[in-house]
């Protein structure tokens, strides 16, 4: 072994797995990493992440059942080191053991009750979910919303997609009202028959469904009998008893798999193509406004993972059909299926502090005629483009004038621009970004929907902890961190007393991507963060989405 290898003192702090825990959390770390906290000093001539190293990659998967006479087979560890990590394993399986014992089997109402006792005391909606196994044994506990004083944000694909990704056989649903009576509304009833329609689609059994208020439980499904649905497009319209705030409709379960995909009509769906897509926020948006993706392009490589990962489970018919490209500049305009709506967040670092400002002057600028060409040859019925707030004084006004100029007299559309921040729709980071709509029928009288009055959640639930801000700084593009002393401090935040950096996972939270959204496997935190930085907040998008589609069908969305 080279005597020149670095000690792990050598290393940057940045770096060394205990400063990075501390920093970020055990997510952050990989499994070596974490072991070498573990090991705690390495041996002559190997540094402690070197020697976790070689550990994990000998015995891998089945490092939870190595022995001590295994682990001493390594050069350099003793009897000491290995009984120091097999007693943490033995420890480890023996706390696995216990999760998946009798004693975690869920056997009735009030065994789900007492794993939630301090959620009749919550001053906001929550809805958890206890995901169970084949033998009605604990999987996982989540807390799937946390909504307002009267109110639930909730659709049934946050509620069945952890659930089939953990392989659950059935899930119980509680719900809490702050109000303190644990007395079912009309509206409950009608999402709890929905829901319990989409579990029985996806082979996820809802075996019960929850009220728990300081005057008592209550259990939806004896109320369930005599309930005919209706087609209310909104629930829970803020009277307290109420659950969800967002449709949950029959014709969209086709979300969870493809056979429900083939049921419903295609010719029902307005279609819309998803340009300079990033990770896929504008899809997830517009999905979720009941519209079909018929066309993706992302020219950066991890992007494009990241928004296969995700996505491919609500598109695969576009995945498949060869419609996810990279370079649109590559493509040949006819070769686009034919859409109603074109969604871009075209690369905004041209008019923003990152790019200088140079504007059309710089090639990323240009590729705004990308879209000016897509448009003119394929005439769809609407577009939805975002970029940063700067857009609009770039270069004295003179940038977004051309803009406006292009769409509305080369093009003929109507133009509706405003700037949308994501805390006006839930999110608790400012994150300003200049919206701009229009329509083909220019007589079509579009209105930006109104912002909600409140959070969905702040930094402190993000957090888990009291944190000093509410509403915090905008992620930016880059990916790496900042001190809390940066006048332009965008990821560092103080928690209960202590500065916290934020991660993936909370950045994806503060842009509002859904639960089951993940980054790909072996991902660097760098990387997601930079992906998320140059994201859109999907609430946001969602709402002004769910405007254009219903304008569109208000004014006949096949003319």
């Amino acid at each position: 072994m080279s005597s020149n290898m670095p000690k792990i003192k050598d290393i940057p702090k940045f770096d060394r797995p205990r400063e990075k825990f501390l920093e970020k959390g055990p997510d952050a770390l990989t499994d070596s990493e974490l072991l070498a906290i573990l090991l705690g000093s390495g041996i002559k001539g190997t540094n402690v992440k070197v020697l976790s190293q070689k550990i994990i990659k000998k015995f891998g998967d089945n490092l939870l059942n190595v022995s001590v006479a295994d682990l001493m087979k390594i050069s350099g560890i003793g009897q000491a080191k290995a009984l120091q990590i097999s007693s943490a394993l033995a420890l480890t399986g023996r706390i696995f053991n216990k999760q998946n014992s009798l004693d975690n089997l869920i056997l009735s109402a009030q065994d789900a009750i007492n794993l939630v006792l301090d959620l009749k005391d919550k001053k906001q909606e929550h809805l958890i979910c206890l995901y169970l196994n084949a033998r009605n044994a604990l999987i996982k506990k989540e807390t799937i919303s946390i909504g307002t004083l009267d109110k639930s944000i909730i659709h049934p694909r946050e509620i069945f997609a952890p659930g089939l990704e953990m392989h659950a056989a059935g899930v119980i649903l509680i719900h809490n009202h702050p109000s303190g009576d644990p007395k079912p509304s009309e509206q409950d009833k009608q999402v709890a028959k929905r829901i319990i329609e989409a579990g029985q689609l996806m082979g996820v059994n809802v075996i019960d469904f929850l009220i728990v208020a300081k005057n008592g439980v209550h259990s939806i499904l004896g109320d369930l009998k005599n309930v005919e649905l209706t087609n209310t497009e909104y629930v829970a319209e803020g009277s307290q008893a109420s659950l969800f705030d967002l449709l949950v409709d029959a014709n969209q379960l086709y979300f969870y798999n493809n056979s429900m995909a083939k049921n419903k009509k295609k010719s029902d769906n307005l279609r819309f193509i998803d340009l300079f897509a990033g990770i896929g926020g504008f899809h997830i948006a517009f999905h979720n406004a009941g519209a079909e993706c018929v066309f993706v392009s992302e020219w950066d490589g991890p992007a494009q993972k990241t928004y296969r990962h995700n996505l491919y489970k609500i598109s695969p018919e576009m995945f498949d059909s060869g419609n996810f490209i990279g370079d649109i500049t590559k493509i040949k305009t006819k070769d686009i299926p034919d859409f109603d709506i074109l969604t871009a967040g075209f690369p905004c670092q041209p008019f923003s502090q990152a790019g200088f400002k140079k504007g059309f002057s710089e090639t990323r600028g240009t590729l705004f005629f990308d879209i000016v060409k897509i448009i003119k040859e394929k005439k769809p019925k609407a577009f939805f483009l975002e970029n940063v707030r700067g857009l609009l004084s770039h270069d004295d006004g003179k940038t977004f004038k051309t803009i406006e100029r292009v769409i509305t007299k080369e093009l003929g559309y109507s133009f509706f621009p405003q700037i949308v921040r994501a805390s006006d729709f839930g999110l608790p980071q400012h994150r300003p970004r200049l919206f701009m709509v229009g329509f083909k029928d220019t007589s079509i009288d579009f209105k930006f929907p109104e912002p909600i009055k409140e959070l969905k959640y702040t930094l402190s639930d993000i957090f888990n902890g009291k944190c000093d801000k509410e509403i915090g700084f905008t992620l930016r593009v880059g990916g790496r961190g900042s001190k809390i002393t940066d006048r332009r401090n965008w990821d560092a935040y103080r928690v209960n007393g202590k500065i916290v950096q934020l991660g993936p996972k909370e950045g994806l939270k503060m842009q509002g991507f859904p639960d089951w959204y993940e980054f790909p496997p072996n991902f660097s935190s760098v990387q997601a963060m930079k992906q998320l930085g140059n994201s859109v907040a999907v609430p946001a998008i969602q709402a002004v989405a769910e405007e254009i589609v219903k304008t569109l069908k208000k004014y006949g969305n096949r003319k």
